[in-house]
C-alpha cells in the first residue's frame, strides 16, 4: 500500500487585508474636500436660512481643518510611494494636493479680500 501524501502543517501566509498608510492617506486626501463641502452644505441646510455667527465660525473652521488635513495627507502619501509603489497612491495623492491646494488658495484670497488686504 502506498502511504498517503504528507500535508505540511505550515499554511501559507494570508495577504494583508489592511491597506498601507500611504494608500489610506492618499484616499483621505481626495475624500477630505468632499466631506468638507458636504458638511458645509448639510449644516447650512440644517440650520435654515439664518445660521448663527458661532455656527458659521465652527463650520468654517472645521471645513478649513479638513481641507488642510487633506492637503497634508496628500503630501504624506507621496512619501510612501518609494516603499509601496505608485499604484493607487500617486494619482490620488496628486489629485488631493491639487484640489485641496486650490481650495486653500481660494479661502486665503477670500479672507484677504474680506479683511481689506489687496
Amino acid at each position: 500500500m502506498d502511504a498517503p501524501p504528507i500535508i505540511s502543517p505550515n499554511l501559507p501566509p494570508l495577504p494583508p487585508t489592511k491597506k498601507p498608510f500611504a494608500f489610506q492617506a492618499a484616499q483621505a486626501s481626495v475624500l477630505a474636500p468632499l466631506i468638507s463641502i458636504g458638511l458645509g452644505i448639510a449644516v447650512n441646510l440644517g440650520l435654515g436660512s439664518q445660521p448663527t455667527p458661532s455656527a458659521r465660525i465652527i463650520t468654517g473652521s472645521l471645513c478649513t481643518l479638513l481641507i488642510g488635513l487633506g492637503f497634508f495627507f496628500g503630501i504624506t502619501a507621496l512619501f510612501g510611494i518609494r516603499r509601496y509603489g505608485g499604484k493607487g497612491i500617486l494619482g490620488r495623492a496628486i489629485a488631493g494636493i491639487v484640489i485641496n491646494g486650490l481650495l486653500l488658495i481660494c479661502m486665503g484670497l477670500a479672507v484677504m479680500r474680506m479683511t481689506g488686504h489687496n
